[in-house]
């Protein structure tokens, strides 16, 4: 499985692909470290970052992992009829514990992910909310139980060949080490907590920012962040408008047998069209994100690539229509727009909207 995505965007050239494939690698490496490992002025790096940031393009977050807080994270498949799809996707896009909302299959499906601190507003929203709104048909949620591309310590690889192997070695070296949560239970304090959405706003913003923000100083504020990731507690990750960029984005949902469920996951995990993968619940057992130019590259997929895995008994794949949300933030048009995170979040507040 070692196909690569084409750059065949009007928009975004080699350089910008460079970039992006860099803070894949190291999220916060420093622009005069990247301008160079580039060979280029650091003012064009920073310039051309700032572009793709301010124009939705791609955006680097923080994400708190919830296996290593004692949290759930869910995928939720919501049938609907598809005069119903935009309302239920934008009133559970209006809840600050979703953190990205889909259309997919014309219309007729809205897949969200819910990350749920507390069982009983996540078994509200699943059990009691969804049903009662008159254009649901089935809702369908599954568990992440392990994740084996999309998480802590793992870096999605698109257009990994426009870096050399030196290059690549080099970005290597400035990214801090990051551990997996598993096993891992950890308690967060406010000081965490504050730190954590700051940077799931910008995860590039400056340490000394943060520290005004959190009444702190740099170097203890840069200790905070280290100690985050290296627990593998939070993790930084590159959100890419796929479609404003040409790409094509569609679900796959797998039945793998349970003695091929880690190699069929793994072997998903090495493929670059494939930004997330994870082992779930539910009807299916293993779903993934995969990435493409159009109909011939996921074909191509399907019979060359995933036809070699051995244990897949059914499959499913559902094209994406339209995002609504990314990354905590809603989508405008193609792009991704900057979160909004109150400072009195409301959980709840999608309650009379459904």
């Amino acid at each position: 499985m070692s196909a690569r995505i084409a750059l065949e965007s009007s928009t975004l050239d080699t350089l910008d692909a460079q970039i992006t494939r860099a803070l894949q690698i190291s999220p916060r490496v420093a622009f005069a470290e990247l301008a160079e490992i580039l060979d280029v002025a650091e003012q064009t790096v920073a310039r051309r970052y700032r572009r793709m940031r301010r124009d939705g393009y791609l955006r680097v977050t923080m994400t708190a992992d919830l296996h290593g807080t004692g949290g759930a994270n869910w995928l939720v498949r919501v049938r609907c009829r598809p005069e119903g799809a935009d309302t239920i996707a934008r009133a559970i896009a209006a809840r600050d514990d979703v953190s990205w909302v889909s259309i997919y299959g014309a219309g007729w499906e809205v897949d969200f992910n819910l990350r749920a601190p507390a069982d009983v507003e996540t078994h509200e929203l699943l059990h009691e909310m969804l049903p009662r709104s008159a254009p649901v048909l089935d809702v369908a949620p599954a568990e992440i139980l392990h994740t084996y591309i999309g998480g802590a310590g793992e870096h999605q690889d698109t257009w990994s060949d426009v870096l050399t192997s030196a290059q690549t070695a080099a970005l290597r070296a400035t990214a801090p080490p990051v551990v997996s949560s598993k096993g891992v239970r950890a308690e967060l304090d406010d000081i965490d907590r504050l730190l954590i959405d700051e940077l799931g706003r910008d995860g590039r913003v400056a340490y000394s920012t943060l520290a005004r923000t959190a009444g702190s100083t740099p170097g203890k504020v840069t200790r905070r962040v280290e100690r985050l990731i290296g627990s593998g507690v939070a993790y930084f990750h590159v959100d890419l408008a796929t479609a404003a960029i040409g790409l094509r984005s569609t679900a796959l949902w797998l039945t793998v047998v349970p003695r091929s469920l880690a190699s069929v996951g793994r072997a998903l995990g090495t493929d670059p069209r494939i930004p997330f993968a994870a082992a779930v619940t539910g009807r299916a057992n293993l779903t993934a994100n995969v990435i493409g130019a159009g109909p011939d590259d996921l074909y191509s997929f399907v019979t060359e690539d995933l036809a070699r895995l051995d244990g897949i008994t059914g499959y499913e794949l559902v094209p994406l229509l339209r995002r609504v949300k990314h990354a905590g933030a809603l989508v405008h048009g193609d792009k991704l727009a900057p979160p909004q995170i109150s400072p009195n979040r409301r959980r709840a507040s999608s309650r009379s909207a459904l």
